[in-house]
C-alpha cells in the first residue's frame, strides 16, 4: 500500500473529509510555475523550484487551509495535497488561469509565481486573466533582466493587480514577504 504525502496546512490536510468545502474556504490561490526553467540555479546551491517549494510549504503550514495550490507547466493541476510536482515542460499559463477562474470568481485572490514568459501567445494569456471577476497578482522570480518580468507587469496591469520582481538569487525572502502581504489583502490571517 502506498501512502501519499500531504503538506502540513494544505487543503487536503485540513479538509476533514470534504476537500471541496475546504477549498472554498481558501483565501488565495497560488499558480506555481513548474516549467523546466524553474530548475535553473538560484541561490545557495538550490534551483528556483526548490526555493519555491520551501517557501510554499512554510506558507501553507503558517496559514492552514487558506492557500489553494495550482501547478502549471505543459498543463495545470490543482494540488490539494500541497505538494508541487517536479518541474518539466513549457510555461503554458492559460491552462492554469482557466482552471482557477471559478476560484477567483468566488472571491479568492490569484497569485501567479513564474520565472518566465508564457509558452503561448501573450494575448491569449492576458485575455484569459481578464475574464476574472476578482484580482490577480504576479510575482516574477526569474532573472532580473528577463523579459518575463515585463510580461508579468503587463499581465498584472491588465487585470488590476500588482507585480513584484523577486530575484531569487538575491532575496528569496521577498517571495515569502509578498505572499504574506497578498494573503492579508485577500482577508487571510
Amino acid at each position: 500500500m502506498t501512502q501519499s504525502i500531504i503538506a502540513k496546512g494544505s487543503i487536503k490536510d485540513i479538509a476533514k473529509g470534504d476537500v471541496a468545502i475546504a477549498l472554498m474556504n481558501a483565501k488565495i490561490v497560488l499558480l506555481c510555475d513548474r516549467s523546466s526553467s524553474m530548475l535553473e540555479h538560484a541561490r545557495d546551491g538550490k534551483c528556483r523550484a526548490e526555493i519555491e517549494d520551501d517557501i510554499v510549504a512554510k506558507f501553507q503550514a503558517k496559514h492552514p487551509g487558506q492557500i489553494a495550490l495550482v501547478s502549471f507547466s505543459g498543463s495545470a493541476e490543482l494540488r490539494e495535497d500541497g505538494i508541487l510536482p517536479y518541474p518539466e515542460g513549457g510555461t503554458m499559463m492559460t491552462s492554469a488561469l482557466d482552471l482557477v477562474e471559478p476560484m477567483v470568481d468566488i472571491g479568492m485572490r490569484a497569485v501567479m509565481i513564474t520565472d518566465g514568459e508564457p509558452g503561448e501567445d501573450e494575448r491569449m494569456v492576458i485575455s484569459s486573466a481578464m475574464r476574472y471577476k476578482g484580482k490577480m497578482d504576479c510575482i516574477y522570480v526569474g532573472p532580473e533582466m528577463g523579459g518575463g518580468g515585463d510580461f508579468c507587469n503587463r499581465l498584472a496591469k491588465a487585470v488590476g493587480g500588482s507585480n513584484t520582481i523577486c530575484d531569487l538569487n538575491k532575496e528569496p525572502e521577498l517571495l515569502a514577504e509578498k505572499l504574506g502581504q497578498l494573503l492579508l489583502a485577500a482577508g487571510g490571517k
